[in-house]
């Protein structure tokens, strides 16, 4: 697989690997901003932060009573609605590649949920900090240890472990754990825990996480190169998230398609994915998947012979990947305009993006 499709997958994994299964939220301020991290993930931060700033921190006086709604307030806010603000605002700081910002969050959630003593809550907060390691940084080792104390957290646990909630903690820590195994290469490894997670996954009420596990699985045939079987799962993925009306899910079905297609060399079939994906990161101003469906874009039109169509589309991603700082990305956005100009014959202009490559 090449290195282009392998940059795709710390992102696009981590919006598939967003809890997909309605979590209750004590406020709906919080409900509303959970469901914005897909398309908006600047509004959900926005949101979040003025939930923090605008209440102040009120301690029930029955501990038992924190999952109840004693949101009329609108002044103060729970310990653990604190917590709920402070992960997804993580989640939206690393969406957003603001990582060190995110794991500032994420480490007062977690202080925030020891202090109070909640158990669940505080596994819940720890497997989102180690997406945040291994989605948005790219740490598996840290990421990996951080998984491996939530286990022995369950493990030693009882209580939690006849929890449905510890269940659908459980199922979404193989599916992370599946990944990293099949992008660090053990397709063995990984394919045993997707055929885990799914036997779990049928033994859940959470009908939505279907579309997650389709995607993610598709995304390991595809990185591994068995495309008959990630042509698969995407397209059931797709056709299950166009049922349900989630967008965003195929969105990213679509981008994956479309890369899946580009290594086959079907490319009217992966524009016409790309394309679809493209339009909606555009139109919710979704910078980092914007920059990779357009540089996948330019790829295609690069293959095909078709080079000024693919400088406009290279330009494009590359000042999309300059709004995001990151130098190596745009190094290789710029090795590829250099390419494309060689081909050209315009020796000037390779020797101008090879110098600022």
């Amino acid at each position: 697989m090449n290195c282009r499709c392998w940059l795709f997958s710390f992102l696009l994994l981590f919006f598939t690997a967003l809890p997909a299964q309605a979590k209750i939220y004590a406020t709906p301020i919080l409900a509303d901003a959970d469901l914005l991290l897909e398309t908006s993930p600047e509004k959900a931060l926005e949101i979040t932060e003025r939930y923090l700033n605008q209440r102040r921190l009120s301690v029930p006086a029955d501990n038992s009573r924190v999952h109840v709604n004693e949101e009329t307030d609108h002044s103060v806010r729970t310990p653990l609605s604190t917590i709920n603000a402070l992960q997804i605002k993580a989640r939206a700081q690393s969406l957003l590649n603001a990582q060190s910002d995110a794991i500032h969050t994420i480490n007062q959630a977690e202080a925030l949920a020891v202090e109070n003593a909640f158990s669940y809550t505080l596994l819940e907060t720890q497997l989102i900090h180690a997406e945040i390691l291994w989605h948005g940084m790219g740490d598996a080792s840290s990421a990996a240890a951080r998984l491996d104390k939530i286990d022995q957290v369950i493990a030693g646990d009882e209580k939690l472990q006849r929890s449905e909630q510890i269940k659908i903690l459980q199922y979404q820590l193989l599916m992370l754990r599946a990944d990293m195994e099949s992008t660090l290469g053990d397709e063995r490894v990984a394919e045993k825990m997707y055929i885990r997670a799914k036997r779990d996954l049928s033994e859940l009420d959470a009908p939505k996480e279907e579309i997650n596990f389709l995607l993610n699985h598709g995304r390991h045939y595809l990185r591994h190169q068995h495309y008959d079987l990630a042509l698969d799962r995407l397209l059931s993925g797709y056709w299950l998230a166009q049922e349900t009306d989630d967008h965003g899910k195929m969105a990213i079905a679509n981008l994956e398609l479309a890369t899946l297609y580009e290594e086959r060399k079907v490319f009217d079939k992966a524009l016409e994915h790309a394309t679809q994906a493209g339009e909606f990161f555009e139109h919710f101003n979704r910078t980092i998947p914007l920059a990779r469906t357009l540089a996948l874009i330019a790829s295609i039109y690069e293959q095909q012979g078709r080079y000024n169509l693919a400088l406009v589309h290279y330009f494009n991603a590359l000042d999309q990947e300059n709004q995001l700082r990151l130098p190596t990305r745009s190094a290789k956005l710029r090795l590829s305009i250099a390419r494309v100009y060689l081909k050209l014959y315009n020796y000037p202009k390779t020797e101008q993006y090879l110098h600022h490559a």
